[in-house]
Formats: structure tokens, sequence, C-alpha cells
């Protein structure tokens, strides 16, 4: 099984007068070969046309360009690279460019881990650069039945000619962004299982598939699907799931593959996440709740708004929305409506005994994470212990010599399927109790690969600070941070 963890987008600089500096988006997917015996990766990117300076050429079209380099790195030393340029399609008219640049490299890889870092440079104006950084694991065990990273399609069609998008008698283009905005209305996506055969040999699988809510591991809208195959040395599942009332959020495509016993062989999930401004969910009917006879009816309407701020870790993005806008009205009754419903969704039976046992984590993270000026479940270590619970390890200092105070948490296992997850605190200001969030493994979350270079004060020449190319940090005499952060 692999893990890909989500791409980091850092704009370097931007010289032009476009409306737009240059974006870069990478996605990476670890499949293994069979013929070879060997995994293989793909790296998937996407650059908005809209953002490329566009020059005429010979044929007096408009024509952009830009400079490609990927570099995969293997633990701590380049593994190898590819440098290539990249050509936009001919156009007449540079006035309305809605395209995506896309594109698609294949790289053989031992297994490890690996960080791939993209470079991309616009040719008709060097000074407008992006890069994207992405760690990924790659494992496959032979012995048993796994699944390859989740592949997100844009669209396909049967192979006509083969090209470097061929798969399977398919033409797969993918879907380099993990954000669904409103105008997509499905989530399609290609993986392939490994193994089954030595698993389940004669056997049917029933592989499922399904998207479920990030934070509760919940499937999410009724989008659960399976179907049936006869266990091979490789099982394909090619399908796509309708979102078109899926409401904003962050979400996980899972997909499972069990044997005729329902004992699960293996899994894989993808986090992706929604922006839907048109989704017809239970909010709307949200108005229409009678709380006459349950427990918000006895809170008083100016500890309505607390209590709504309070759930704010817990709420998927588009509840964050209701809430705002409910807080924003001053309608105390929609706001006690709006909470009844958040804590039945979570515990359909006893709703109000699932708020208190939250309400008293809630009032452990003000006491030990509140600031002069915020309450605790504001401040970056309270919404990361309400939203994920308890750490199972923290480390840090207060007083490391050159270091400002932090601390690393550890989550051994996150929402089931993330394991050994790690937060980096660091605290600027000395007078406060307020630690921001740096650094993060957790999908979705802040990922910086410099992180380390901003817990210290000092030693920035010796660290190679000023270099930003420079990624990993020289440890510093007397310092335990890569002790803290790589042995726990």
């Amino acid at each position: 099984m692999t893990t890909c963890l989500l791409a980091t987008v850092i704009i370097i600089s931007s010289a032009t007068l476009k409306a737009q500096p240059l974006h870069a988006f990478m996605r990476n997917c670890a499949f293994l070969s069979m013929k070879t015996d060997t995994p293989f990766v793909e790296t998937y990117l996407t650059v908005p046309g809209f953002e490329l300076t566009y020059v005429k050429n010979e044929n007096g079209k408009f024509e952009g360009a830009l400079d490609i380099t990927l570099l995969y790195i293997r633990d701590t030393s380049l593994y190898t690279a590819d440098h290539y340029v990249l050509r936009t399609p001919e156009i007449a008219d540079t006035s309305n460019i809605s395209f995506n640049i896309l594109d698609l490299r294949r790289v053989s890889l031992p297994e490890g881990d690996y960080t791939v870092q993209l470079r991309v440079k616009d040719l008709n104006d060097v000074a407008n650069q992006a890069e994207v950084n992405q760690g990924m694991n790659i494992f496959f065990d032979r012995s048993k039945t796994s699944i390859s990273d989740i592949e997100l399609v844009q669209s396909y069609t049967p192979t006509a000619d083969k090209n470097i998008y061929s798969k399977n008698g398919y033409d797969i283009k993918p879907f380099a962004f993990t954000l669904f905005p409103t105008s997509v209305n499905k989530v399609g996506f290609y993986t392939e299982i490994y193994h089954a055969d030595k698993a389940a040999p004669d056997q049917d699988l029933v592989i499922t598939y399904a998207v479920k809510h990030a934070q509760q591991n919940e499937v999410a809208n009724d989008l659960f699907r399976f179907t049936k195959q006869k266990a091979a040395p490789v099982n394909i599942l090619f399908s796509e799931l309708d979102i078109t009332d899926l409401p904003t959020g962050n979400y996980y495509l899972e997909v499972q593959v069990k044997n005729k016993k329902n004992e699960l062989l293996a899994g894989q999930v993808e986090f992706f996440q929604r922006l839907n401004k048109n989704s017809s969910t239970e909010l709307n009917n949200i108005a229409m709740i009678d709380v006459n006879d349950k427990f918000v009816k006895w809170i008083p309407g100016d500890s309505m708004k607390y209590y709504c701020m309070s759930i704010m870790p817990r709420a998927e993005l588009y509840e964050r929305e209701y809430i705002q806008r409910a807080m924003g009205s001053n309608d105390t009754l929609l706001m006690k409506q709006f909470f009844y419903n958040f804590w039945k969704k979570r515990n359909n039976d006893d709703p109000y005994h699932e708020w208190v046992d939250y309400n008293k984590m809630v009032d452990a993270v003000n006491y030990n994470y509140g600031t002069q000026i915020e309450y605790g479940f504001e401040t970056d270590r309270g919404r990361v212990y309400l939203q994920y619970g308890p750490p199972n390890r923290i480390d840090g200092h207060q007083h490391e010599s050159g270091a400002y105070p932090y601390e690393i948490w550890q989550y051994y296992t996150i929402g089931g399927n993330q394991s050994n997850v790690k937060f980096v605190f660091c605290n600027y200001n000395l007078a406060s109790n307020e630690y921001k969030l740096i650094h993060s493994t957790a999908r979705g979350e802040l990922n910086d690969p410099r992180w380390q270079f901003k817990i210290f004060k000092t030693f920035k020449e010796t660290s190679n600070y000023y270099n930003l190319d420079e990624e990993k940090f020289h440890d510093i005499y007397g310092s335990d941070v890569e002790n803290y952060y790589e042995n726990r």
C-alpha cells in the first residue's frame, strides 16, 4: 500500500503584470508493474493556461511554454530527475483562455520514502515560477493483496492511438487537483488491485467504494457502491460517483477489497475537498426543526454564539459557513436549531451527552491553550486537539538553546486511515501562550518541508537558512527537534 500526501504549492515570484501569478498543481500515484514486479510512479501536473505569457510563433499563432523540472528525492538524496519543455497548443486569441495545461510522466522507483519536487518556470516570463513538493511512501507487500494509489480521473475515451494517457484500453486524463468545484459533478477514479488471487484463489472479490466524511468516517450522501470481480493477479476498478448534491466539505474516497467471507483484504483512501454552492442538504431544512422539547431550549441566548463557535473544529466546511451566517444574523432560534441538528447527526440516540462530552474537551482546551485574546478552541493547538482528539505523545522544549518554544504532537492513527501523523507548533511570541501550527503530515493540513528552519531563531548561517532550495535542516548540536520528530 502506498500513501500520497497533499502537495504544498509555493509561489516563488511574479514580475509580470498578469492578473494571477503562476500556480502549479501536482499529484503522484504509485502502481506496481506485474511484468517486472517493480513499482512505478505516475506524476500528474496541471498549470492554468491563462496564467502563462503567450508570444507569437513563426505560424503567427500564440504559444506558451513551461520549463519543467521534476526531482525524485529518496530520503535526503536525489534518486532521479527529469527536465523538459512543455508547450501549449497554438491559439489565435489570448483574450479568453479557459484551458489547463496537463501532463503525465512515468518513472520506475524502488520502494521507499520520497519527496517529489516540481519546479515550473514560464519560459516567456522567467520571473514567473512555482514550486510544488509532495511526499510519498511506496510499498507493495507481494505476500498479500495490495492496492495502488487512487488516480482521480478528469475524463476518459477508448484508446484509438496509444499515447501517454493510454491504460487498459482507455485514454485516461488525470485530475491533478484535490478540490472539486461546483462545476464538477462526478468523482471519477482508477485503481489497481494486486495479488488478490493469492488471498482468494478461484473466488469472487467484493470491491466497495464510497465517499466518506473526513472527520466522521461515515458514508456521505449514500455514496456507497460495490462490484464483484473474479480474483486475479491484477484487478482493475475504474468507476465514478455522482457528487452533484455533495455539500462543501472534506472527504475521503475509500476503496476496500473483501473476500466472500467479508474479510478485508486491502484498502486505500484518497483525500479530496468539495466546494459546492448549489448543494441541497439537510441544512436547508434546519429552520423546520422543533427544539421546544430539546436540550438546546434551556441554553441562554447569549451563550449560543459561544457554543456555536466552540464546535468549529469539529464542523465540516459547509457547517462552518452556516455557523458564520447564523451568528451574523443574531438569530438565536436558528443557532439552536443548527446546534441541535449538529449533535444529532453525530449521535442520533443521545445528542445531548455527545455535546456534553465534547464540551468537557473544550473546557480543557480553553484552560491549557487559551490566550489573553483567544479562547483555546480558537488557537491552532486547541483546534487540532478538538478536531483529532488528544495526541498520543507530546514532545517539545520551552527553553532549547537558539530555538523558539515548540511542541511536536504525534497521533498513532487519525480517522482509522492515517498512521504516525505529526503536528509541529511553534511559539514566536514568548509573552503569550500562542503556538502556531507550522507543519503537519496529516492530509489537508499545512505541510512545509522547511518547518525546522522556522523553529530556530539563531544558527541561520550554519543551517543554510537563507538558501530557499535547501530543505534539509542541518541539525544543531544539542537540539532535540530531529529526535522528537523522527524517532517517535
